[in-house]
């Protein structure tokens, strides 16, 4: 039984009363109705409710309104709700298997026994969702226990799935009309809010996106809480359209991707170029503070990954083989190997720290709806390294590791954010131990002046983590640099050093990463810069162009060895083509410097230089561009 009055505590810490088994939307009407009209969602005791809710008890109320990112997600998934609703209204035969929200974008997926939808069907979906959110009709949400959910959606075998499945003891059942569906999160009751969405594409995808379990159909669209909101996306996407990354290795010639290994980009020579260019920025770097590069095998025993621990977060995104009737797996990241490394020599105190760096290749096994040009794949090499140290070590260790990522990330010209993340749920070892690790973490970040935000429970299972968000030209935000103290792994591999007492002890470890996935990054890069790269990663840095092949080619030639031999990257193009078809395949391909070689040149020992995206020519003498190039072919 309710009290006569329910007693809602506000986020200011003022007291309401309000009358019993009041909704969160009477409470936000009592507040003010310029207020509710702004209200989406409430936090009832930490959990976030439809504004329909009814109070229960006396309670805390945080209320969410739309300009908040929580009300944006719902907005996305209260419609990719009613487009469920909308195809099983059209659609009498389509099995609904799953709705959600990704980002920006919101989906529905289907199974269609019948037909395969098209674009006329889009656009019949997309009038009939119009109405539906013009009608702004009750949607009732309910919870339940999963035995009883299972018994109102039984003739929904996908949603039965998802209810077994599901961590939660109780399910919510959202119904409009007759049509009812399991959701997974709050719905937005009014539906006005909706009307800035745009639906966008018709894709096909599989069950659990697992290419062995049947196809089924997506639709999917985009959705935000004002329309200024829904027009600068669209503003972005065709910005980005021009500048992404799958677009530009097609233009530049760098990569690509086979059906006989999906998700495995192949680089050609100039995208091998790029991804040379990058590790050697970094292995210099890291060579000027000691680190010792490694190499670690591809494949290793399948007990390997269970004593480390990876076994249990990582198998079913692992790659397997037997060998000799024996299990192997390909390795998903290189830890394991390099604390293999480690244990095969005996080490001192005076040995620490010792800075152990890899340019490791990883398999990971990721769902085939998820796979993203370079953002994305199944194999991606990694710029690994593992810091072994003892606890005195510690903050200046990390510290001298921010001073590495902030000169990288400068070189690029990134801004970027810093992130702790702390002892996740299923975490590993002992608990004062993890306390340590973080009040560690902790201290370098505070006694050095550099900002953060804080994650909880977001740290890697073996111990927390300081993740580096850079900030592309963009605006985007990128998770690329990591750093993660952990002390489970030396405990898990026995691994030992000899402190100054003549005793056994164990070592730290430091797991760190800067591009955090070479290939990942290069493609970020590439956006970043709107491909047009500095000239020290530029895989063509200069294209000499003939005027006359006859005439000119030859010195063409002579000029293109002199470049070489200071290590230029050059290119002569002889090809039969007229000069301004030349020239401006030079600028598609955003080549830093062309030449033209033409009788003044030849005659003057000149070079006619023409740089990316200007249209004027400036005249060298040779030795000067030489310098001039040299002097610039530096990572800046």
């Amino acid at each position: 039984m309710f009290a006569d009055n329910v007693k809602v505590k506000l986020s200011n810490n003022n007291e309401l009363e309000v009358p019993q088994k009041t909704t969160l939307l009477h409470v936000a009407k009592i507040i003010g109705s310029s207020f509710s009209k702004k209200a989406a969602l409430g936090y009832v005791n930490g959990e976030l409710k439809e504004l329909n809710y009814v109070l229960k008890e006396d309670c805390k109320v945080k209320f969410i309104t739309f300009e908040d990112q929580e009300a944006e997600e719902s907005i996305r998934y209260t419609l990719s709700f009613l487009i469920s609703y909308v195809i099983q209204k059209q659609f009498k035969s389509f099995k609904i298997a799953d709705l959600g929200v990704d980002n920006n974008s919101f989906y529905c997926d289907f199974q269609n026994p019948i037909k395969n939808i098209n674009k006329n069907d889009l656009k019949d979906i997309n009038k009939a969702l119009y109405k539906l959110i013009e009608s702004n009709p009750t949607i009732e949400v309910s919870e339940m226990s999963k035995e009883k959910a299972k018994v109102v959606l039984a003739d929904k075998e996908y949603m039965k799935y998802h209810i077994e499945h599901n961590d939660e003891e109780n399910i919510k059942i959202a119904k409009v009309g007759d049509y009812i569906s399991l959701i997974t999160y709050p719905i937005i009751s009014n539906l006005s809010k909706l009307k800035n969405y745009k639906l966008e594409n018709i894709s096909s995808t599989n069950w659990l996106r697992d290419v062995n379990n049947e196809p089924l159909q997506r639709i999917s669209g985009i959705a935000f809480s004002s329309g200024e909101a829904l027009e600068n996306h669209e503003s972005f996407l065709e910005k980005y359209e021009n500048i992404n990354h799958r677009k530009l290795g097609k233009e530049l010639n760098l990569f690509t991707f086979s059906d006989y290994a999906p998700g495995m980009p192949f680089y050609k020579h100039n995208g091998q170029i790029i991804r040379l260019e990058l590790q050697n920025l970094l292995r210099k770097l890291q060579f000027e503070e000691d680190y010792e590069e490694v190499y670690t095998p591809f494949i290793m025993n399948e007990s390997l990954w269970k004593d480390s621990g990876h076994w249990d977060h990582y198998k079913n995104n692992m790659y397997f083989t037997d060998v000799d009737d024996l299990k192997y797996s390909l390795k998903p990241m290189n830890c394991p190997g390099h604390m293999l490394i480690y244990k095969n020599e005996h080490h001192s105190y005076r040995d620490l720290p010792i800075r152990m760096a890899e340019f490791g290749q990883v398999h990971r096994h990721e769902l085939s709806g998820s796979l993203n040009g370079l953002f994305r794949v199944r194999t991606f090499n990694q710029d690994d390294a593992h810091i072994y140290i003892n606890k005195k070590q510690i903050e200046s260790e990390i510290l001298n590791v921010i001073n590495l990522i902030d000169k990288v990330y400068t070189i690029f010209g990134f801004d970027y954010d810093i992130e702790l993340s702390t002892r996740p749920d299923d975490y590993m070892g002992d608990i004062n131990l993890w306390d340590f690790a973080e009040s560690s973490l902790e201290n370098v970040l505070k006694y050095n002046n550099l900002k953060y935000t804080l994650n909880e429970k977001d740290g890697a299972f073996y111990g927390p983590k300081i993740d580096i968000h850079i900030k592309d030209a963009l605006g985007r935000s990128h998770q690329c640099g990591t750093i993660q103290l952990d002390f489970q792994m030396p405990e898990k591999f026995d691994l030992n050093y000899i402190n100054e007492n003549n005793e056994k002890e164990r070592p730290v470890v430091i797991h760190r990463a800067i591009y955090g996935s070479i290939d990942r990054f290069l493609g970020i890069l590439l956006e970043h810069y709107s491909g047009k790269l500095p000239l020290w990663l530029s895989p063509n840095q200069v294209n000499i162009i003939p005027v006359n092949n006859k005439l000119h080619l030859h010195h063409a030639s002579r000029i293109k060895k002199m470049l070489k031999s200071k290590g230029i990257r050059v290119n002569v193009d002889d090809a039969e083509e007229k000069m301004g078809y030349k020239i401006r395949n030079a600028q598609i391909s955003k080549i830093p410097y062309t030449i033209v070689i033409g009788d003044d040149e030849l005659n003057n020992h000149t070079l006619s230089v023409r740089k990316y995206n200007e249209n004027k020519n400036e005249v060298y003498k040779i030795d000067e561009f030489i310098e001039k190039i040299v002097s610039e072919k530096v990572f800046s």
